[in-house]
């Protein structure tokens, strides 16, 4: 739009302009090929208005990235509470879509290299939408064939976002890397291959299997608490020798 626009408008209204023309102008360019006066010339309005609601650039591309990702956890949580029981792969499909958008993609950019993703006050760590992600899931298989730990879930998820950003980002130049040409075919096995490592944490198992879990677990943990480079106890039992062997009678 190149002209402006002189129509009243609600505060939401006009913050709901300004931000998806900010999200129009993302999924075409990078947020540092744009300011503040493209917005206002994307929606129609003055400079002035754009100024009003978000006051600087940076707070513009942080409401906007926040919107962003408001509307796609609200996707992520219709999926789950509709198909996760079922079918968690859902979840990385969901996953894998969201974060293939450029949209996403230069907003998490501009993100990490401003250093706004460092800072504690960032939206993602005040509004806690992971969790709320977390919630549904346990929520969602609570009482069928599969009840993960919350525990289990939030690396489930803390895993899924984690590849499928990365390879979202460096996807074809790793496909490239292992000597092979990277397609949508390829795109689609890894998504495939991951909801099933995805689906492996989501199940609790029971029985000798889960004893077995617990004791993997148990040894696991006794090994983290052992610090690096120090050597294991010896034994001080009673057929213990200097050089740990068993002695025998």
């Amino acid at each position: 739009m190149t002209r402006l626009e002189r129509k009243r408008r609600t505060p939401d209204e006009a913050r709901r302009l300004l931000l998806d023309a900010t999200l129009g102008l993302l999924a075409r360019l990078g947020p540092d090929a744009f300011g503040l006066k493209d917005v206002a010339r994307e929606a129609g309005v003055s400079h002035a208005l754009v100024t009003h609601y978000f006051g600087t650039f940076d707070a513009l591309i942080e409401a906007a990235f926040a919107d962003y990702t408001t509307r796609a956890r609200g996707a992520l949580l219709a999926r789950v509470s509709a198909r996760a029981a079922n079918d968690p792969g859902a979840w990385v499909a969901e996953a894998a879509t969201q974060l293939a958008d450029p949209v996403y993609g230069r907003l998490a950019l501009w993100a990490m290299l401003s250093g706004r993703a460092e800072q504690a006050d960032f939206f993602p760590r005040r509004e806690q939408g992971l969790a709320r992600v977390a919630d549904a899931i346990v929520v969602t298989l609570a009482g069928g064939s599969r009840e993960p730990a919350r525990e289990e879930v939030e690396f489930a998820i803390l895993l899924m976002l984690s590849a499928t950003m990365g390879y979202s980002a460096a996807g074809r130049a790793l496909w490239g890397s292992l000597g092979r040409e990277p397609t949508a075919a390829r795109d689609a096995w890894f998504r495939e291959q991951l909801s099933q490592v995805i689906a492996g944490l989501t199940e609790r198992p029971t029985g000798k299997d889960a004893g077995n879990r617990a004791r993997r677990s148990s040894q696991s943990r006794k090994r983290s608490a052992t610090p690096r480079g120090s050597a294991a106890p010896k034994s001080e039992g009673p057929l213990a020798t200097r050089r740990g062997r068993v002695r025998t009678r």
